[in-house]
């Protein structure tokens, strides 16, 4: 009975043993945290193994660059909408994600990289008008880059680059065209009619005048 006491007590240390184990893979980089205060460490763990002990845990984040993609409706100056499709390129900054993991979270993309995204990609396209967009894409992608990145400045997070990858008018945009155009051939008829107008009363008051 004693040996089979004995045998299940190893079984239960090499099982702790191994539960303990944590990998940090290639392209990832690894952060201390303690279970019982929440703190994490300091210390950045490149990929390999590492023992932990039971109240503590190792979060592995992953450093690599990878493309996240958004489609944003926005409006152009002349206040038609514009659906984009906007892919941007960036990872965490290797060397600070225990700043990154303190300050921010692993979910670092929802919560300050996709809204200044989307604000960017906004407000750059409020500045051309809608026919331009497609015309000026790769400007708008690069001032849309530059706002980005000094949104993100001081936070640990490196953007690589920023594209337009397509460009749709919204479903409304046809028919706003349509209208636009309407009323510019209405204002143009009205401006004829009015100088037609215009020369008919010169000539009148010519005949008047003889």
């Amino acid at each position: 009975m004693r040996y089979v006491a004995k045998a299940l007590l190893i079984i239960m240390v090499m099982l702790s043993l191994i539960a303990c184990r944590t990998t940090v893979h290639p392209g990832e980089r690894g952060v201390r945290g303690n279970l019982f205060t929440g703190g994490l460490s300091t210390e950045i763990l490149k990929s390999g193994f590492y023992w932990r002990a039971p109240w503590s845990h190792i979060c592995a984040h992953n450093v690599q660059w990878r493309g996240y993609t958004e489609t944003v409706e926005a409006l152009s100056s002349d206040g038609l909408p514009v659906i984009i499709k906007t892919v941007i390129l960036m990872r965490p900054t290797p060397d600070d994600v225990s700043i990154l993991a303190r300050n921010i979270g692993s979910d670092f993309y929802p919560r300050a990289v996709k809204p200044a995204l989307l604000s960017a990609v906004r407000i750059t396209v409020s500045r051309y008008p809608m026919i331009t967009v497609l015309e000026h894409s790769p400007e708008i992608a690069s001032q849309v880059e530059a706002v980005v990145v000094e949104q993100l400045k001081g936070r640990h997070l490196q953007v690589a680059n920023v594209a337009m990858v397509d460009i749709a008018l919204a479903k409304v945009v046809p028919d706003a065209v349509a209208r636009m155009q309407t009323r510019e051939r209405e204002n143009g008829l009205k401006e004829f009619e009015f100088i037609i107008a215009e020369k008919e009363a010169g000539n009148t008051f010519r005949r008047v005048v003889r």
